[in-house]
């Protein structure tokens, strides 16, 4: 028999929700605005980290979606924009819930995959920046991105070109962008590297990509990615998920 989970006992409903002009719903709804930016801080370990106003402006982006309890509090987002010509993933930030297993319940992948299906337009190159192995976790869930473990990295060009659009400014060593949030964030958004037994070592291991996380590095992956692959991934997420998913009133998958 199936060990109940957590979720059981306290609602295992999220309703998805995308807006196409963030930034009005959320002029419109300073409520709910804050209510993210709560998710935002509350998803990274570190005190004050991501500050009000950055939070702020990583939600005012072409697209946003998010997921909202059965109270209409929301859990997590996914925010969505573009560089140059790639798809571009600005923030995903699931709720640190001692009572809910959001982390653990395919929520960003969920998420994450809605985001780019929403976004995509035939072929594209989805990209983001992270210094959490566990991001890249979730999204290497739902896309075959790179780099990867123990595998040549075929869109060097690709990823060193959307580092350069993301910050100018900073070295691209490879697939790492050196010293990404060193002034930024005193070092790392985190208060240490998160633990992650897959993608750990790969990231900050010395036979890896060797990482610094107290630098402030970050690694910069970059996947190809179409509205039907996100859309298969987002119905495999849903159905491996504690928890069902609706739209517009439908259950996702």
């Amino acid at each position: 028999m199936r060990k109940p989970s957590r979720v059981d006992a306290f609602g295992n409903s999220l309703e998805i929700e995308v807006y196409q002009n963030p930034e009005s719903f959320l002029d419109e709804n300073p409520g709910a605005e804050s209510q993210l930016v709560d998710v935002a801080q509350d998803a990274f370990s570190k005190d004050g980290v991501p500050t009000e106003e950055d939070a702020e402006d990583h939600l005012r982006v072409p697209l946003l979606v998010t997921a909202k309890d059965e109270s209409g509090e929301c859990v997590g987002f996914s925010a969505v924009s573009r560089e140059g010509d790639m798809v571009y993933e600005e923030g995903l930030a699931v709720r640190d819930d001692e009572e809910h297993d959001f982390h653990g319940s395919c929520v960003g992948s969920t998420l994450l995959s809605r985001g780019v299906m929403e976004m995509a337009e035939g072929e594209e190159v989805l990209g983001y920046r992270t210094q959490n192995p566990n991001m890249y976790a979730c999204a290497d869930n739902c896309f075959n991105l790179e780099p990867a473990p123990d595998e040549e990295i075929e869109m060097l060009d690709e990823i060193q070109e959307l580092g350069n659009e993301v910050d100018p400014s900073k070295e691209m060593d490879g697939a790492v962008m050196r010293k990404a949030y060193a002034d930024i964030y005193d070092g790392g958004m985190y208060s240490g590297v998160p633990e992650n037994k897959e993608f750990q070592e790969f990231m900050y291991g010395e036979d890896g990509l060797n990482m610094n996380f107290e630098d402030g590095d970050a690694l910069i992956v970059a996947g190809e990615v179409s509205e039907t692959e996100a859309a298969h991934s987002m119905a495999s997420a849903a159905r491996a998920s504690d928890y069902e998913f609706h739209e517009n009133g439908e259950k996702i998958a």
